[in-house]
């Protein structure tokens, strides 16, 4: 009978971790933007969690659709 933290609670604790650690990273590795605006996008999932992800791929465009969408522009 122990203070300790037994495996349910790490179990929770991981899922916890994985719930709001998940969409931060996707956001870091993702190529849909860059620089400060990577920045703002990170501190708003932090902030805000799935809503601001949420509105990160619903806003950002995917590389290859913006690539498509530059070269009808250009024509």
């Amino acid at each position: 009978m122990g203070i300790g933290i037994g495996i349910i609670e790490w179990i929770l604790l991981l899922a916890l971790l994985l719930f709001f650690i998940l969409p931060a990273a996707h956001v870091i590795l993702s190529s849909r933007s860059h620089g400060g605006a990577k920045f703002g996008w990170v501190i708003g999932i932090l902030v805000f969690s799935w809503v601001a992800y949420a509105a990160f791929l619903i806003i950002t465009q995917p590389v290859k659709d913006a690539q498509i969408v530059q070269k009808s522009n250009s024509h």
